[in-house]
């Protein structure tokens, strides 16, 4: 069983980077209600405290979402309806290079996403995915975490090249 790490730092502004040590992210390509999904995973939950102490944010990726427009995500989940306002994403098969920013233009998740011909061709009839985020470890988290109405989710067009 791996320990959990706790970045600590001045307080910020809550953003997300994409680059060691703020935060590490992994994601996975799945189908959920018949759309195609990412489902990103974060090893590490990254909090900002203000000098005093306060929580200003327990999860900055939780936080950001939330504010960029991420729905918390229920049981029979509705995911029709147009991508949320400002987010961008990019995903090159030939390479499982994905990138995607906040509407805001901060990169959200700059890596590789493994994926499968059926998989693109559904994004590719979609132009856009649906995007889950959440403070899971892993897979394993995902079903605690939905029951505590801590998994958002929000659609995001996805240009494929």
């Amino acid at each position: 069983m791996s320990k959990k790490r706790r970045i600590t730092g001045p307080a910020q502004s809550a953003g997300v980077h994409s680059t060691a040590p703020v935060v590490r992210m992994q994601v996975q390509a799945a189908v959920m209600q018949g759309q195609p999904v990412v489902i990103v995973l974060q090893p590490d939950t990254v909090s900002v405290v203000g000098e005093d102490g306060e929580l200003l944010a327990a999860d900055t990726v939780e936080t950001s979402v939330k504010a960029a427009g991420g729905q918390p995500l229920t049981l029979t989940p509705d995911f029709t309806g147009e991508p949320a306002a400002g987010w961008q994403g990019r995903f090159t098969p030939a390479t499982d290079e994905l990138l995607i920013h906040f509407p805001s233009g901060v990169v959200f998740y700059d890596g590789a996403l493994p994926s499968t011909p059926e998989w693109v061709a559904q994004v590719r009839a979609e132009s856009s995915i649906v995007l889950l985020t959440g403070p899971m470890a892993t897979v394993n988290d995902f079903e605690p975490l939905l029951d505590a109405g801590r998994i958002l989710w929000t659609r995001v067009p996805l240009d494929v090249r």
